[in-house]
């Protein structure tokens, strides 16, 4: 078993309500505008298992991911750490949301009150489920089916507490699957979707979205034939369309299948999954200082 990681974590409790501002004052701690280095793999979350969809809070204390079981299903844990490179402790099981089929691609909202992730439980197709809590202190609680969201359609992401972006292969779109999104309010409930403007969504599969907060970058899964690999895109506003994607460097190596994650607020680490060790794992990217 791979190190696990970070202090145990009461169904993703434990991390401040407050989402930190981005704009501090203070140096950055990565150049914005450099290459990401060398990827390494995420030993504090990664088991033999396949682990799969981090996603972390802004703060990058608490992180929510999917596990497969000994059985063959996926289950939701939560893990905490303090600071960002603390010691660890052992993932634990989101009970309250989980069920005896698979969950995956858990997002947490900025304010950690709002969860979202994917799941077969009522039907073969996979379901965007939508959980909520009162405070960070709580559990979550019961999971209902996101009722503004059709079945195939999945990979949801909070980006802000206002706005879901997810992946669709069932409405009117590109091609295969596409990118949507939808707003979003405090209690889960959602605006009818609209696919995303630009030049993001093609006649080929894009899935896995992953937008900075401001919504002004986006990080995505785009699969040409068997390949899939990580792309880039930028807007000047958010109403905007994104412009022209470009792959990721280092993330689109000939024969490994790599999806993203999460991006930090300041886009100085980029979580992704990769099955370049021949199970999936999560791995971070990170920017020169």
């Amino acid at each position: 078993m791979k190190r696990l990681f970070a202090a145990a974590l009461l169904a993703a409790c434990g991390s401040s309500s407050e989402s930190p501002d981005a704009s501090v004052v203070g140096p950055p701690r990565c150049d914005p505008n450099a290459p990401f280095g060398e990827p390494e793999p995420f030993n504090a979350v990664n088991s033999d298992l396949d682990d799969v969809g981090a996603r972390l809070s802004p703060d990058e204390n608490v992180i929510a991911f999917s596990r497969r079981s000994a059985t063959g299903g996926y289950d939701l844990y939560t893990v905490t750490r303090d600071p960002i490179e603390g010691l660890p402790g052992e993932p634990e099981l989101l009970t309250t949301v989980n069920s005896v089929n698979s969950e995956l691609w858990p997002t947490l909202s900025p304010s950690g009150l709002l969860l979202a992730f994917d799941t077969d439980r009522a039907a073969a197709a996979f379901h965007i489920y939508i959980s909520r809590r009162a405070s960070t202190s709580e559990r979550f609680g019961a999971a209902t089916a996101a009722v503004a969201l059709n079945d195939r359609e999945s990979f949801p992401m909070i980006a802000t507490d206002r706005a879901l972006y997810f992946a669709s292969d069932v409405r009117m779109g590109q091609g295969q699957r596409d990118i949507w999104r939808a707003e979003i309010d405090s209690t889960g409930a959602m605006a009818p979707p609209s696919a995303l403007a630009g030049a993001v969504n093609t006649a080929d599969d894009e899935a896995a979205p992953v937008v900075t907060p401001d919504e002004l970058h986006i990080f995505f899964r785009r699969t040409v034939g068997s390949e899939s690999d990580v792309y880039t895109a930028s807007r000047a506003t958010p109403q905007e369309g994104f412009g022209t994607p470009s792959p990721v460097d280092g993330l689109a190596k000939l024969g490994i299948a790599e999806s993203p994650s999460w991006v930090s607020p300041d886009g100085c680490h980029l979580y992704f999954n990769s099955n370049a060790s021949g199970n999936d794992d999560i791995y971070i990217a990170r920017r020169p200082q």
